[in-house]
């Protein structure tokens, strides 16, 4: 059970609970579990029987998969607010595809499937708001996809920077990068010295202003304009 008010509301105030009935909310509430964990806990392992999905209330998590020659890809960072692990639900073949990974200490609350399973096939119109925020999800994820495919590592760079705005429309932009430049390089498939010398060139090309984790572009039509591949015009306008 979630004593806390503050932890109900922010549970209650998610996608996969907010459309509920009630009495439903209070019946998975009581199956849900709250914990924390330090920096660097392995919450799921990939391939490990899926019996819960899990929201972040604070902390930070990596999702990454582990290849078989051992190396590991990062899928996704995942921010307080956010669930994981939730699709698992609708496979058939019940196992976390990826590994998860506090990046700092992390307080989270684990959901049993079954539960919230049945509570929707009660409710139908949950279930189409369910649908809804799996649609944005998985259309955040084929952005990244089509990024990835990029050949050219400055390019996948300078996109990851562009989705990062808040404003498109303004050509002078400031962003505070909300991870450590070893995860970003593992987000773009490169490695962390490959993403020094991009930076380092876009700096020198005064295209990119950096400051530890602070990064200012004094013209986002000039670093676009950078690059001539037709996909780095249309992600820029999403």
């Amino acid at each position: 059970m979630i004593p806390a008010p503050e932890v109900r509301a922010t549970i209650l105030r998610h996608p996969l609970f907010n459309h509920l009935d009630v009495a439903v909310q209070e019946r998975l509430l009581a199956s849900t579990r709250e914990f924390h964990q330090p920096a660097a806990a392995l919450l799921i392992r990939q391939g490990q029987p899926a019996s819960h999905f899990f929201l972040v209330l604070s902390g930070k998590v990596k999702l990454f998969r582990i290849s078989p020659d051992g190396q590991e890809k990062v899928v996704e960072i995942i921010h307080p607010g956010q669930t994981f692990a939730e699709a698992v639900m609708f496979m058939q073949r019940s196992e976390y595809p990826v590994c998860a990974e506090a990046l700092e200490p992390v307080h989270l609350v684990s959901v049993p499937n079954l539960p919230m399973m049945q509570a929707l096939s009660e409710n139908p119109k949950a279930c189409m708001h369910l649908l809804g925020h799996l649609s944005v999800r998985l259309h955040q994820r084929l952005g990244e996809l089509e990024t990835l495919t990029l050949q050219n590592a400055t390019q996948r760079f300078a996109l990851y920077l562009i989705q990062q705005l808040e404003d498109r429309s303004a050509d002078r932009a400031e962003i505070d990068l909300m991870l450590p430049k070893r995860l970003i390089a593992a987000r773009l498939s490169m490695q962390p010295e490959t993403l020094s010398r991009i930076i380092g060139k876009l700096r020198e090309d005064h295209l990119v202003e950096v400051q530890g984790r602070h990064v200012c572009i004094p013209s986002v039509e000039a670093l676009l304009g950078r690059f001539s591949e037709p996909m780095v015009q249309r992600v820029s306008l999403r």
